[in-house]
């Protein structure tokens, strides 16, 4: 054995075993391990050893723990612990009373309390080894003695034994349980210090929790801290931004300033502090990390420092993935919408090379919800981005007549490529709607195999969908380039927008996901599906099977075709009769007909893609409820909580993430769900305020549905909401989900999408008047009457409601 003087008590002298078996032992700097020592003895042990004022202290260690909790008395209560039974406080901890410290370690911690308070009172504080870790404090979970007259060897054993008995007291139970932290691997050591006669004391955390970057909060009150950390007195705060100390703050303000950035700088993350100040000097009497800051990035979320020099927009994207994103339907999605871009920009020779190492540069996730890198994909420049004046791209040299060639022949490959592949999802994905196997029945192993082959034809899915919804974008703005050319332009984008109408609509089957792949199903919210637009809510009857996607004759094309060249007879530049005239009937009849082809190949492709989303829902679903009967989740839909690597984890290992990591998650799904929708094209990380009401009594934005409607304006945030067939549906954004909603009303005005949205499909389909591209629309005509005119695309306010936001704009 050894003497050992405290470095800030000289003279005081602590005997200590070697480091291999020790009841007892001085922290002096040498590097007391946590598993020895505790988390919170062991933090101020690297404080000793990197120089910071730390009074005297000796660890009644864990090995000592030990000792008294394998006494049989001791034993049995806690085998019933661990048993699961509900044990009270006052058995536990009079249990560990009457075992007491072995005779021979309770002499020698009799002796250490002496020597450490060296006339003072002591304090024996808790110090498990499982405290003051990185990502969770045990802040107050165990007890602590304060004021032990060190001279009384009763009093200090007692105290020790208090701090013993208080791990297994059962808010530490529960804790523990919520960070998957097993009974068994927890113990616990006392911490032996004298009382710091505290003129002020409190606590500092190095970076504020709930304020801006490079701020420190200090709370002080007058004494001991003891009142602050248990919440017994209110103490003063003071901010200290950017160093900037006030000049009437207290004289052991910067010394503690300056301990805490070295101790910050040291630890190498933010820290919470406890300290006492006894008139002359400061004491540092903890220090654990900040485990959770309030304004902490959601780690799902894209780094803030990738999206500073970015041009994002959900233009397009926020219709494929509507709404905020749990994290195993974003990787999943993620995947399959990112690897399906590559796809077609690669096959249009437009993929750079630069800056695509990173598995999401083209999608990113912002408060939860997707966006695309407008630059690196160019949909900033295409129709549905609300381009602003003075946002002109840079000027550069036409292509050479031989790059727009080998284009061409590069989009006519990935086009043609596209049609074959959508006809093979549409086919495959029927077979696997009426073969799909039973799960419940398939092992681990095999069950992961088929969500593995459902997510590899998932994605070609989503790589035929996106590019053939492209060629028919650029279709239908050749058909309204050649329209133009005899009717002004409003006009040529109403014809343009009747023949793009399909013949035949489609019905999903319930089995599908309802919005984005992998989200819940029709059947899940028991609707039959989008054709339900009775307003049948939650809690209806269950839906019954249906086929994977059956078609209804909605419409005659030929009688579409007839109707918009009666329309381009009345034009004086039409050609009346010969050669010409043939030559332009059939120009706008290929065109039509190649419009309408492509959007019903595009709908037929994103049923397949829902129906697939909906089987692999299935799956997630399937994992989720074996591992709720696992006791690993409170329910199956939590799997949603988890990434796609945890969940093959816990179903093959039986090793999920602890219920406090989950819940964190779901806190943080709540919070992006009270934001507002992501604005349609931004820079960075976007402004969370509001946004800036719209000017005037008649706004204007792109006509999507024919005819005219005078409603109530309402204002909706969710598809499970409801609208009378006499309103008028107003909302930021939409997704397939909100179909029985958009069918009921009677008008819609969107403020993000275009005419080819599944929104102004919709209403072209069942006549609803609809006007799309009306950023900061919605809120501001929410409650007003309104009135709807789906051919010019003119939204005007017929009177004001209370609180007039746009007359006060």
């Amino acid at each position: 054995m050894t003497t050992t003087n405290s470095p800030l008590h000289p003279g005081v002298a602590v005997t200590t075993d070697s480091p291999t078996s020790c009841p007892i032992r001085v922290l002096d700097g040498s590097g007391a391990g946590g598993e020895l020592v505790g988390g919170k003895a062991a933090a101020l042990d690297r404080l000793i050893g990197w120089g910071f004022p730390v009074p005297a202290a000796v660890v009644v260690t864990a090995d000592a723990y030990r000792a008294v909790a394998t006494q049989p008395a001791v034993a049995a209560v806690l085998d019933r612990l661990f048993a699961g039974a509900d044990v009270p406080a006052d058995e536990i901890d009079a249990a560990f009373q009457r075992a007491g410290l072995p005779p021979e370690i309770a002499t020698r911690v009799r002796a250490a309390a002496r020597q450490v308070g060296a006339g003072l009172p002591v304090a024996v504080r808790s110090t498990a080894t499982v405290e003051d870790m990185d990502a969770s404090s045990f802040a107050g979970q165990y007890d602590s003695v304060l004021d032990v007259d060190a001279t009384a060897p009763d009093a200090v054993e007692s105290a020790v034994l208090a701090v013993f008995s208080s791990l297994h007291h059962a808010a530490p139970r529960a804790y523990r349980r919520a960070l998957g932290i097993a009974e068994r691997d927890a113990a616990m050591a006392a911490l032996i210090m004298p009382m710091v006669p505290a003129v002020r004391s409190g606590v500092l955390f190095t970076q504020d929790p709930t304020g801006p970057a490079n701020t420190v909060r200090i709370e002080t009150v007058t004494g001991l801290a003891d009142v602050l950390v248990s919440g017994k007195r209110t103490p003063h705060v003071l901010r200290v931004r950017d160093g900037i100390v006030p000049a009437d703050a207290g004289p052991e303000i910067m010394p503690l300033l300056t301990a805490a950035r070295e101790l910050e700088r040291r630890a190498g993350c933010p820290q919470d502090v406890e300290w006492a100040w006894d008139g002359e000097r400061l004491w540092l009497v903890q220090a654990r990390p900040i485990t959770v800051e309030a304004n902490a990035a959601d780690p799902f979320d894209t780094p803030e420092a990738e999206l500073a020099d970015r041009t994002l927009t959900t233009a397009g994207i926020a219709e494929m993935l509507p709404g905020v994103l749990p994290p195993l339907r974003w990787e999943v999605c993620a995947f399959m919408v990112e690897e399906a871009l590559r796809t077609m920009l690669d096959g249009l020779g437009s993929l750079h090379g630069e800056g695509m190492t990173t598995p999401h540069r083209l999608l990113c996730r912002v408060h939860g919800r997707a966006a695309l890198d407008a630059d690196a994909t160019g949909v900033a420049s295409v129709p549905g981005t609300a381009q602003k004046s003075g946002g002109a791209g840079k000027f550069h040299a036409g292509p050479s007549r031989l790059a727009i060639f080998r284009h061409r022949l590069r989009a006519r490959t990935t086009r043609r490529q596209a049609r074959f592949d959508a006809e093979v999802v549409i086919h495959a994905t029927a077979e696997i709607d009426a073969t799909a196997p039973s799960l419940d029945t398939l092992p681990p192993e095999e069950l992961l195999r088929y969500h593995a082959a459902l997510l590899d034809l998932a994605t070609r899915a989503m790589a035929a969908e996106i590019t053939v919804a492209a060629d028919a974008g650029a279709i239908h703005a050749g058909l309204r380039t050649v329209l133009a050319r005899y009717t002004g332009d409003g006009e040529a984008h109403r014809l343009a927008d009747l023949l793009a109408v399909p013949a035949t609509t489609f019905t999903p089957s319930p089995r599908a996901s309802m919005a984005v792949p992998a989200g819940p199903t029709w059947q899940e919210a028991r609707l039959h599906g989008p054709a339900d637009a009775t307003g049948a809510v939650p809690g209806d009857a269950p839906a019954p099977a249906a086929p994977a996607a059956t078609e209804d004759t909605a419409v005659n094309p030929d009688a579409l075709v007839d109707q918009v060249l009666r329309q381009l007879e009345t034009s004086a530049r039409w050609p009346k009769s010969g050669l010409t005239r043939w030559i332009r009937v059939r120009q706008v009849e290929r065109l039509g007909a190649e419009t309408a082809e492509q959007l019903r190949r595009r709908e037929q492709t994103k049923q397949a893609i829902l129906l697939l989303g909906g089987e692999i829902r299935r799956v997630h679903l399937e994992v989720g409820g074996r591992l709720a009967a696992a006791g690993m989740l409170t329910a199956a839909t939590d799997v949603e909580l988890l990434t796609v690597a945890e969940m093959r984890t816990a179903l093959r290992d039986r090793q999920a993430p602890p219920p406090a990591v989950l819940d964190r998650r779901r806190r943080r799904l709540r919070r992006h769900e009270d934001r507002d929708p992501l604005p349609q094209i931004f820079h960075g990380r976007p402004d969370t305020s509001a946004p800036v009401a719209v000017l005037g009594r008649q706004l204007t934005g792109w006509a999507a549905g024919s005819g005219r409607f005078r409603g109530v304006a309402r204002y909706l945030t969710h598809a499970d909401q409801r609208i009378g067939p006499d309103e008028v549906l107003v909302a930021v954004t939409t997704d397939p989900s909100w179909a029985p909603l958009l069918m009921r009303c009677g008008a819609m005005v969107i403020e993000q999408g275009g005419p080819l949205s599944h929104a102004a499909i919709l209403a072209r389909e069942f006549g609803v008047p609809a006007v799309f591209n009306l950023p900061g629309a919605a809120r501001a005509l929410d409650g007003r009457h309104i009135e709807v005119d789906g051919d010019t695309g003119i939204v005007t306010v017929l009177e004001e409601g209370p609180g007039d936001a746009l007359a006060r704009a």
